[in-house]
C-alpha cells in the first residue's frame, strides 16, 4: 500500500513538474526578448503544452490511454515550438541576411539574430527538452504502478514456541509372569492342549530273601 500510494506521489509530481518547465520554456523567450521578438510567438504552443501536462497529473487515474494522449498531445506541441525558433536562424542560413545599419536592407531578407534572440532561444530549447523527459518520467510510473503484482500476505518466518515438554512417566512394573499349569501348558507350536495324566511309577518286584539250604536231621541212636 505505501508503494502504491509513493509511486501515485512520484507520477503526479513529475507530470506538474513537466508542466511547470514548459510554461517557464514558453515565458523565457518573450521575457528576454520582448514581445517585439520574433520567436515571442512560441509562448503559445509551450502554453499548450503546460496545460496538457497539468491535465495528465489530473486525470492520470482516469487510465492510461488518456494519460498517453495528453502526454502526445504535449510532446508535439513542445517539439513544434522547439522547431519553430530554429526554424529562423535555418531559414537566415538559407537567404542570407541584412546588412549591418546603415545600410539599407533588401526585400525579403530579415535582420540577424540579436543577443536576446538566441539566449531566449537557447532556454527555451533546454526547458522543452526537460519537460519532455520528466513527463515520460512520470508515464514511466503510470505504467509500471498499474503492472505491478498485487503483493502476497506477510508470511510467518519465526518457528512458533514449542509448548514445554512433559516429563516421562516412570515406567510401569512388568506384571509377574502367570504360573504354568502344568494340566494346561499347551505346546508352542500351537497344537490343541491335551491334559497331562499323572505317570505311575515302574512296577519293581520286591526281592525275598533267600532261605538256608534245607539240611537233613542226624539219625537218633
Amino acid at each position: 500500500m505505501n508503494q502504491e500510494s509513493g509511486q501515485e506521489r512520484q507520477l503526479i509530481w513529475a507530470f506538474w513538474l513537466a508542466a511547470a518547465l514548459a510554461a517557464i520554456g514558453g515565458v523565457l523567450p518573450v521575457a528576454l526578448g520582448g514581445t517585439s521578438s520574433r520567436i515571442a510567438t512560441v509562448i503559445i504552443p509551450f502554453g499548450i503544452a503546460a496545460v496538457a501536462l497539468g491535465l495528465c497529473a489530473i486525470f492520470h487515474s482516469a487510465g492510461r490511454a488518456i494519460t498517453s494522449a495528453l502526454y502526445f498531445v504535449a510532446g508535439l506541441a513542445l517539439v513544434f515550438g522547439i522547431l519553430s525558433m530554429f526554424a529562423l536562424p535555418l531559414q537566415q542560413a538559407v537567404l542570407g541576411t541584412c546588412p549591418a545599419p546603415p545600410q539599407p536592407c533588401s526585400g525579403g531578407l530579415q535582420r540577424p539574430l540579436t543577443v536576446a534572440e538566441n539566449t531566449g532561444m537557447g532556454f527555451g530549447a533546454g526547458f522543452a527538452i526537460a519537460s519532455i523527459f520528466v513527463g515520460f518520467f512520470g508515464l514511466f510510473v503510470l505504467y509500471r504502478r498499474r503492472s505491478l503484482p498485487t503483493p502476497a500476505p506477510p508470511v510467518r518466518k519465526i518457528p512458533p514456541v514449542a509448548a514445554p515438554a512433559s516429563p516421562p512417566s516412570p515406567p510401569a512394573s512388568p506384571a509377574p509372569p502367570a504360573a504354568a499349569s502344568p494340566q494346561s501348558s499347551a505346546p508352542e507350536n500351537g497344537a490343541t492342549p491335551e491334559l497331562d495324566e499323572p505317570e505311575l511309577p515302574a512296577h519293581e518286584e520286591e526281592e525275598r530273601p533267600e532261605l538256608p539250604p534245607h539240611e537233613s536231621a542226624p539219625p537218633t541212636t
